[in-house]
């Protein structure tokens, strides 16, 4: 056989691996055992047409032995996944290199397994994934292993406030996913001969779905004919950074949930609702009765953090604990003892009511979920900004957010956090 033929061999083998796999997933399902036997068979014909590919190596085209002084040993190249170049050519109509197309595969395999429908040309998986797809023998992903694994957009962890903070963050996720959350049990005194009570705690479920979140970019025609590693690096960052920021400005904003928005903490303040506590400016005592409210759900321990804007810091930091003593709420980036955290992704104030402000929040951040279905749904659109000699480029990623304690649709981060606005 020709180096040509085993090559169409193989790829042949491959898509009926791939079938069964797509099959398994369309079903739900295990692989059957003769379905397990054809995939092994089609796995151990691969390996036999590489060995054939090896020895041809050390033929030349007559079939004659190559002469071992004119022999060389050629260092494989190892390629890097270029966002800019993928751009690029789906710009001019060229065909998508091999190593752009697996990673490619493996993106759209994310979703069909989430089952989330993905529409773009350019699906980038999440960073979790990408291991699967960079790295491993011939024909299963050594043809795309590359120097900097940094080269696919880093994670959403690397830009988020919410990360620093302890938020539990789920990836690889299928379908809508329910948390149980336990109330704890109840254990009581009694006599020697009374009866014990039912001490079980209450268990409750938490529902998450994936929801879409969209923004996009305008980059110029400039810009993407550059081909160095910053000019990659910024715009993988902006892209990944533009998801980033809404999520988190959504989870710490006043928006009410839906089915396609995630509550944000900043909510019922919004509302005015009684149990959200609005101030002018936060007292020490404020402060202590939200450390109190957390107490009180047995929710007091783990990832315990404040987060506010850059003004509610600046608030804290001018406001007297106790007249009698020279000290602040805020003081060397702590608030009565614990961590504050800062993104001005927090609710800001955007009107002159008593129910605008800046966001003070307080719990225990490691029960805040943040789950993601999915990678990077990408679409490159040459025509919006023409005129203008840009190029539209619109993110979509599946994500939802919500607190595990929370008692009520529409109160999600009751239990866990208690949030204050200050102005």
């Amino acid at each position: 056989m020709t180096k040509l033929e085993i090559t169409e061999a193989v790829n042949l083998l491959l898509k009926k691996n791939e079938d069964i796999d797509e099959k398994v997933l369309a079903e739900k399902r295990s692989q059957t055992p003769a379905e397990k036997e054809e995939y092994r068979s089609n796995l151990s014909q691969i390996e036999t047409y590489k060995l054939m590919e090896q020895t041809l190596a050390y033929k030349n085209a007559d079939g004659t032995l190559i002469s071992p002084i004119i022999q060389r040993e050629v260092p494989r190249q190892k390629k890097q996944y270029s966002l800019i170049k993928c751009i690029n050519d789906q710009l001019e109509n060229r065909q998508q290199s091999e190593y752009a197309r697996d990673v490619h595969v493996e993106g759209r395999n994310e979703f069909r397994r989430a089952g989330v429908s993905a529409a773009g040309s350019i699906i980038i998986p999440t960073p979790e994934q990408r291991a699967n797809i960079l790295a491993g023998t011939q024909y299963a992903g050594q043809e795309i292993v590359q120097e900097d694994k940094k080269a696919i957009l880093p994670p959403l962890t690397d830009y988020l406030v919410l990360s620093k903070a302890g938020a539990t963050f789920m990836t690889g996720l299928v379908g809508n996913v329910s948390i149980p959350s336990y109330a704890g049990t109840t254990v009581a005194w009694k006599t020697e001969v009374e009866a014990a009570a039912d001490g079980g705690g209450g268990f409750t479920e938490v529902e998450l779905a994936p929801k879409r979140l969209t923004a996009y970019i305008l980059v110029s025609k400039l810009f993407l004919a550059q081909d160095g590693v910053g000019a990659e690096r910024l715009l993988l960052e902006n892209i990944a950074s533009s998801v980033a920021r809404k999520l988190e400005a959504t989870i710490l904003g006043h928006a009410a949930g839906s089915a396609s928005v995630p509550q944000g903490m900043g909510y019922l303040i919004h509302q005015g609702r009684a149990e959200a506590r609005a101030a002018a400016a936060p007292t020490y005592e404020d402060v202590v009765a939200m450390e109190a409210a957390v107490d009180v759900s047995n929710a007091l321990a783990g990832n315990l953090a404040y987060i506010t804007n850059g003004t509610g810091r600046g608030v804290l930091k001018a406001k007297v604990k106790v007249a009698e003593y020279p000290a602040y709420l805020c003081e060397n980036n702590e608030v009565n003892g614990y961590p504050l955290l800062v993104t001005n992704s927090a609710t800001a104030s955007v009107g002159t009511t008593n129910n605008e402000g800046n966001l003070l929040v307080f719990g225990n951040w490691a029960d805040l979920i943040i789950a993601q279905w999915g990678g990077y749904d990408i679409t490159v659109d040459p025509y919006t900004a023409a005129a203008t000699n840009q190029v539209k480029i619109t993110i979509n990623a599946y994500l939802d957010a919500k607190g595990l304690r929370g008692a009520t649709t529409d109160d999600d981060y009751r239990y866990s956090f208690e949030r204050i606005n200050i102005e």
